[in-house]
């Protein structure tokens, strides 16, 4: 079998409007071939060993495995980052709240930001490449992810990220942030539970989904040392309830709401009411 008849059989088996994409970029993995390459060496043989792990790995697909977990990798904000089960994959969405980050982030000469249930990284990561003048604080309450985001800075040469395992912001009580980011779990119980890949605990928000965003918003409050921002996404048909926990809990705050590319309401920025000094 030869490179080209891998690809066929390999987008024959997954069928659909992405089967040939997908399955050139399963070969490309296998392979460590640019796109380029395959396409001029088609007619280069594949050898067996190759050719079954890579008809392996287009099974497991069809089956609904992510490819970002077949292949560990995904592009987010333009870079590049290692991806595992471990922790959920980031969703071109979350681009909307790190765009915003960076926007106010320049607004300060050294600002410190706190990315909240950071997972893979992929918000710390892009935050400190666009925001070189920053202090990143990426906080997650699970050791494998802490792992895998240190990876992803280290893969972008970055040391303006400090990771810290935190269940929220218990850890950093007494540190002072500009801006807060946080995508948290927010799908509710019933629907996290029919996700059989990604992590239960990076999608389950309980039973309307908004259980750790609550819990979140009151650790903000009881904080005497407030930050100015809060950045948090959340799911479809949740907006008008995250904003009522913010002006419950945060009064005097203002919060608006920005939406996804579907369009969709997908993130709220809130600035806080500061402190008189």
């Amino acid at each position: 079998m030869n490179l080209g008849q891998a690809l066929e059989s390999g987008a024959a088996r997954l069928k659909g409007p992405l089967a040939r994409s997908d399955a050139e970029i399963m070969l490309r993995h296998v392979t460590g071939l640019s796109r380029t390459d395959l396409l001029l060496q088609a007619n280069r043989e594949i050898d067996p060993e190759s050719a079954k792990t890579y008809l392996d790995l287009v099974d497991r697909l069809r089956e609904g495995e992510p490819l970002q977990y077949l292949t560990g990798h995904i592009e987010f904000y333009g870079l590049d980052f290692y991806v595992n089960p471990a922790v959920l994959i980031p969703r071109p969405e979350t681009e909307v709240m790190v765009e915003k980050a960076i926007e106010i982030g320049r607004n300060y000469p050294f600002p410190t930001i706190a990315d909240i249930g950071c997972g893979s990284g992929a918000v710390a990561v892009t935050l400190a490449k666009h925001l070189p003048q920053s202090k990143i604080i990426a906080l997650d309450i699970s050791t494998t992810a802490i792992d895998l985001a240190q990876r992803n800075a280290s893969k972008n040469d970055l040391d303006n990220i400090e990771f810290i395992e935190s269940d929220l912001l218990g850890a950093v009580s007494d540190h002072h942030f500009d801006i807060l980011c946080a995508n948290l779990p927010y799908v509710p119980t019933v629907e996290a539970k029919t996700n059989g890949f990604e992590p239960q605990l990076a999608l389950d928000g309980g039973p309307d989904g908004l259980d750790v965003i609550r819990r979140l918003v009151r650790q903000i409050a009881s904080r005497e040392d407030k930050p100015e921002w809060l950045l948090l996404e959340f799911g479809t048909g949740q907006g008008a309830a995250v904003k009522f926990i913010l002006d419950a809990s945060l009064p005097g705050s203002q919060t608006q709401v920005l939406r996804d590319f579907v369009p969709l309401d997908r993130v709220s920025v809130t600035r806080l009411t500061l402190r008189s000094s």
